[in-house]
């Protein structure tokens, strides 16, 4: 690979990229030297001559990541009952595929991507007096990003949906996916897990705040039942024996942040119902 910086044909250079990039984050078989020789391409165009090229890059990349989030939009839609499988599905293929492209664009993220980072740093804090754009995104990044804008927020209701059903088939007996399910909502998590501040804001706000309700609405009506068929001691009992098995079930599906604060709000239900149940002060 040359270092010398030379003048570069970006249209030539990009609709190489192109085939390459599609099959890698379709995570189709790339030879070697394939990778080797886009790799290179892609330092060519960060230092070409006389203007660099990274910015036409990062812009050409962030639309092909768009169009094929938005085809695996329109396929995870059109599979009706099977969604939760079919966005697990894509969801498998496109985040290793995206780690697979963040590591072909290192010299764009470690080199171009970063001192934007550092440039918009500078302007904000009074540096230039210019305004600037959202600042650019790694590449592996922006793959999630696009992930996130373009296939989870529009699914939302309808994942959660199926999310919550699916659980509460569990908490009935019934054995779900547990693989698809903890992938799907594992992905909520992924998508923003670069951010340095507030990692878990989204999967909190999309998924957690409804599933707690959720949970506290069905151990409250759960309590009900077992209070109606047992007494004082056996209600006591049957609420352990319930606790254990939402622990259980929440390192199935959950995120790790969200154990106690599902057990928290069984407790408060069942325990609530016991009081009044057993007439405790």
């Amino acid at each position: 690979m040359s270092l010398k910086p030379r003048v570069v044909d970006f249209d030539e250079t990009w609709n190489k990229l192109l085939t390459t990039i599609k099959a890698v984050v379709m995570l189709d078989y790339v030879e070697r030297a394939t990778w080797n020789d886009r790799f290179s391409d892609i330092y060519a165009l960060c230092v070409a001559y006389p203007e660099p090229l990274g910015e036409r890059l990062y812009t050409e990349t962030k639309v092909f990541l768009e169009s094929h989030v938005r085809q695996l939009y329109k396929k995870v839609l059109e599979s009706e009952e099977k969604v939760l499988l079919m966005y697990h599905r894509y969801w498998e293929e496109y985040s290793k595929g995206a780690d697979y492209m963040d590591c072909l664009y290192r010299y764009l993220n470690t080199q171009f991507i970063k001192e934007n980072k550092l440039t918009v740093a500078g302007l904000q804090y009074g540096y230039g007096g210019v305004d600037m754009n959202e600042p650019l995104m790694e590449i592996g990044e922006l793959a999630l990003d696009m992930w996130r804008k373009l296939m989870i927020e529009p699914l939302q209701a309808v994942l959660i949906r199926m999310l919550l059903k699916e659980i509460k088939n569990d908490r009935c007996g019934e054995n779900p996916n547990q693989k698809v399910i903890h992938g799907v909502i594992n992905s909520f998590v992924h998508v923003e897990q670069y951010k340095e501040k507030f990692p878990l804001k989204f999967y909190q706000e999309i998924f957690e705040r409804p599933f707690l309700t959720q949970t506290g609405e069905y151990y409250k009506q759960e309590a009900s039942n077992l209070q109606q068929e047992s007494n004082c001691s056996q209600y006591m009992e049957k609420v352990l024996e319930r606790l254990k098995d939402e622990e259980v079930r929440c390192r199935k599906y959950l995120h790790p942040s969200s154990y106690a604060k599902v057990i928290h709000e069984c407790q408060q239900r069942m325990e609530t119902q016991s009081r009044s149940g057993c007439n405790i002060q």
